[in-house]
Parts: C-alpha cells; structure tokens; sequence
C-alpha cells in the first residue's frame, strides 16, 4: 500500500515542486508554463491516449458502464455546482456556470494522467481518455453556451448555434480526435506496427513530466484565498466528486480496476483550463484560481487516501 502511494504521488508532488521552484528561483516565468502547455495539450497527452487507447482491449472501451459512471461524476457536479451558485449563493448564470466548472472539471491532463498511468500501467489512460471526451463534447460546450455574453452575439446566434459550433471545435481538437482515431483502430482490431508505436510513445511519455512541471509554474504566484464559495468548491470537487463515481461505479456495475480508475479520476483537483475560462469571461477569477491552487495541494492527500484505501 505505502509503495502504491509513493509510486503514485511521490513523482507527482516532486516535479509539481520543480515547476514551482524554477519560477521561485526566476529560472522560468510564470508565462512560460503557456508553451509547455501547447507542448502537453496538442501534442505529448494526445499522442498518449492515442497509445492508451490502441493498447486497451475493446471490451474495456465498449463498456457502458465505464463511461456512465464518469458522466455521472463529472456532470452530476457540474449541475449539483450549478445550482448551488445560483440558488444558495444568488450568484448571477454567468458566475454560478464558472463556478460549477471549478467544481467539476478534473486536471485529467496535467494530475491525473500521471497518476492514473502509475497505477494502473497504459490502460490507465481510458479514464482520462473517456473523461475528456464527455469534458470537450459536453461540459466545456454548455459552459461556452451559458456564460455567452447576449450583447455580444451576432443576430441569428442561437444558444443551439453555439452550442453546435463549440462542439465542431473541439471535434477538431487533437485531445479528441486523436484518442477517437485510436479507439476505432482499437476496435477494428488493426496491428500497429511496433517502429510506429514506439515513436508514438516517444512524445506521448513526455506529457506527464511536462504537465506536471507546467503545473507548477502556473500555480507560482497564486492567491491563498479561503472564503465560502472556495470552501464550498473543495468539498465538492476532492469530496463529492469522487463519491458520485463511487456511487456511479455501485450503480452501473464496475469492479475493480475499472472502479478504481473513475474513482481517482474523481479525486483529481480541478484543472487549470477552469481558471482560462474565468479569465476569458472575467468573473469568479479570485474563487477560481484560489480554489485550483488549494485543490491540488488537497489533492494530493485525497489521492493518497484513495490509493490507500483500495490497495491495502
């Protein structure tokens, strides 16, 4: 169990510090984590779950249950979030809808991949595979949709039209279409010969490194904020999320490795693409980014817990 925890959150923790420490000691700014995160986003993760998912049976990838349980957590807090800003805190849409991204967008590209692909070797990458794509196709789409500035729509932009469009451009995302590609090669059983494999892996094994240490120097700098909507947010992104998956995995009938992997994948801090958004729309920014820094800090513990208590 102690070993599962230090080859689990040990690498983590200690390139994180890296990240950080290179903009303490101004061998790095703050700025350049943009660079490493083009680097990680549009090449080194995608190529991953490429390799993820062409390695992965196709009797894991058509698993219902599998998916299910991840929409459940990650769009059950989105809602749960959604509503608690806008009913409870009387917050105003555009506000409650960053909130609720804060609270249920896990940093599955720069946390969880790493952790994920530790414990549970290649096919760890399903999670994070699956995960984004309920994330692009879904929540980031609604999330575009519902903080649209009306004043600034053109005249025949319909809620429906934008919707349609932020899925177009996530589609033609490399974060989604490459895994997609994978996937149906996956299940189309197609050999890939090993000479394009390897090269495959020889980018796609820099995206935990180099996410982790992007990391890092985006949270240099950051914050320390605590107030209601902040503690509000930890309880339900390193708390409640987890526990929905947990009750998505009972639910939809997942055991073991596949239980496991939804779980952690729940536990993940939120991802440092919510603070992009509030800046974007330039509302909740403070909450936003104080909650990811303490959320990772958090989450480094609550992973350490989960893995405990599932490899004991």
């Amino acid at each position: 169990m102690f070993a599962a925890i230090l080859n689990g959150l040990l690498p983590v923790a200690f390139v994180i510090f890296l990240g950080w420490m290179s903009a303490r000691i101004k061998w790095l700014k703050h700025e350049d984590a943009k660079v490493l995160a083009t680097l990680v986003i549009k090449f080194a993760l995608p190529f991953a779950l490429f390799s993820g998912a062409v390695r992965t049976s196709p009797d894991k990838l058509q698993h219902a249950g599998f998916a299910l349980t991840l929409a459940l957590g990650l769009m059950g807090t989105y809602f749960i979030a959604l509503c608690i800003g806008r009913f409870v805190f009387r917050h105003d849409l555009r506000t409650s809808t960053i909130q609720a991204l804060v609270c249920a967008f896990p940093d599955m590209a720069y946390f969880g991949a790493p952790i994920l692909s530790a414990l549970f070797g290649p096919e760890g990458f399903l999670a994070v595979l699956v995960g984004n794509l309920i994330t692009s196709i879904v929540m980031l789409p609604l999330t575009i949709v519902l903080t649209e500035n009306t004043e600034h729509r053109k005249p025949n932009d319909t809620a429906f039209l934008l919707f349609l469009r932020s899925i177009g451009g996530a589609i033609s995302n490399p974060m989604v279409w490459l895994p997609v590609l994978g996937i149906v090669i996956s299940m189309a059983r197609v050999p890939i010969p090993g000479p394009a494999l390897r090269s495959v892996d020889l980018i796609g094994t820099a995206a935990g490194g180099t996410s982790l240490f992007a990391l890092g120097l985006m949270l240099y700098g950051e914050p320390f904020l605590i107030n209601r909507d902040v503690l509000t947010n930890l309880l339900l992104k390193n708390f409640g999320q987890p526990l929905l998956m947990f009750l998505g995995a009972a639910m939809f009938g997942l055991s073991g490795s596949m239980a496991h992997q939804t779980i952690v994948t729940g536990a993940v801090p939120t991802a440092t693409a919510a603070a992009m958004f509030a800046l974007r729309t330039q509302t909740y920014t403070a909450n936003a980014t104080a909650t990811i820094l303490i959320s990772t800090l958090l989450g480094i513990v609550t992973e350490a817990l989960l893995i405990a208590a599932m490899f004991h």
